[in-house]
């Protein structure tokens, strides 16, 4: 009678790891979508600040115009990379208000 009793606690254990896993999972990836509800303590970690940060591609064309893209450019097209905080505002002040 033990050996079906063992077996019952050690499909047990792995259904516990399993259902622990996706909760951990379901967790990260909701903070990876809205990382803005990510809680205050969280945020001040190198993951938290990591999932609230933004890379930026800047590149100018052919033609000289430049652009910005969350996507790299073209291969062989020179590029700089920025990183910015979720909660930065990247835009130039108002004229009159700088």
């Amino acid at each position: 009678m033990n050996p079906p009793f063992k077996q019952q606690g050690a499909i047990g254990r792995i259904f516990l790891v399993v259902i622990l896993l996706a909760a951990i999972g379901g967790v990260a990836t909701y903070y990876t979508l809205y990382p803005e509800s990510l809680p205050e303590w969280a945020s001040k970690t190198k993951v938290g600040r990591d999932i609230q940060t933004t890379t930026v591609y800047k590149w100018r064309d052919k033609s000289g115009a430049w652009h910005v893209s969350d996507q790299p450019p073209p291969k062989g097209t020179e590029y700089q990379v920025e990183k910015y905080a979720r909660d930065t505002n990247v835009l130039p002040p108002l004229p009159g208000r700088q």
